[in-house]
């Protein structure tokens, strides 16, 4: 399926026929600025100008990030994250706009999506490139949990995916799965059911938050602890990020097991534990 190939290089795999545009590339580190942008609708165009008074940050202090070196799909990915934190943002071109006292959990959000363009190959090792430009999004967000589950290292330039040729084998058998999801396994779509985990232990995290003694919060927080798979997390949340929440969920129970509770520790364990779920929930 896949070609022997020069993973700098743009060439096509006429085998699979596949694709999808602006997957992500390699982001330089962000540098924040204190220089405003005007307010721009989150949602619209990257390069719109409609402002949306419900987006624009509502603090008269800002902060900037140029993501100029960014691509169309990644900043997309920004502000759909930015969305779902409820956290005000304007854009004015590729420049994202926020307000001062969202800066740390922007800067989460923004490490989260560079995180997800870092995967790299040892460019002295025999390398293989698959042609996604024809695939979906949702296909490739498929593709890469199976990747990722298979422990398989995979690289993106452009629209091409690249292994390393031991690998094209295994790689070949996601493709067919992935191109026929009746026979991926029922427990890999886990999207609701990851969403309605996640929300349980938000709630349950803000309920502590505000009291260390909180008894349904403390209740669900222990189900959670015993329950959870830090292997398996759910659809679209990255592994590792999955693993540092679940170690955060014991942790909090570990507290709540003691023979004498640690209200204080309680409340500030469960306050970080909400801000790390913020951007998923």
């Amino acid at each position: 399926m896949g070609q022997l190939s020069d993973p700098f290089q743009q060439g096509e795999d006429d085998g699979l026929g596949i694709t999808i545009s602006g997957l992500p590339g390699e982001p330089d580190d962000l540098e924040p600025t204190d220089e405003p942008v005007d307010a721009v609708a989150a949602d619209a165009d990257v390069d719109g100008d409609t402002p949306r008074d419900d987006d624009t940050p509502r603090d008269d202090d800002e902060v900037v990030f140029d993501l100029d070196d960014w691509s169309e799909i990644e900043r997309q990915a920004v502000g759909d994250r930015l969305r779902a934190a409820a956290i005000p943002h304007a854009w004015e071109g590729t420049s994202l706009s926020v307000a001062a006292v969202d800066e740390a959990p922007t800067e989460n959000i923004l490490d989260l999506v560079e995180g997800e363009a870092e995967p790299q190959l040892d460019g002295s090792r025999d390398q293989v490139a698959y042609d996604l430009s024809e695939w979906d999004e949702v296909q490739v967000a498929a593709l890469v949990d199976e990747l990722t589950g298979a422990a398989i290292a995979y690289a993106w330039d452009g629209d091409e995916l690249y292994v390393y040729a031991e690998d094209e084998e295994a790689t070949d058998d996601l493709f067919e799965r992935v191109s026929n999801p009746d026979e991926l396994d029922p427990q890999t779509d886990t999207g609701t059911a990851g969403a309605d985990t996640l929300g349980e232990i938000f709630v349950a995290a803000d309920r502590l938050q505000h009291g260390g003694d909180d008894n349904d919060g403390s209740l669900t927080m222990l189900e959670m602890a015993k329950s959870l798979d830090a292997c398996s997390p759910p659809y679209g949340l990255p592994p590792g990020d999955w693993t540092r929440l679940c170690e955060r969920v014991s942790s909090l129970a570990d507290l709540l097991t003691e023979d004498t509770v640690d209200e204080d520790a309680v409340m500030e364990e469960a306050r970080d534990l909400r801000t790390a779920l913020r951007p998923y929930v």
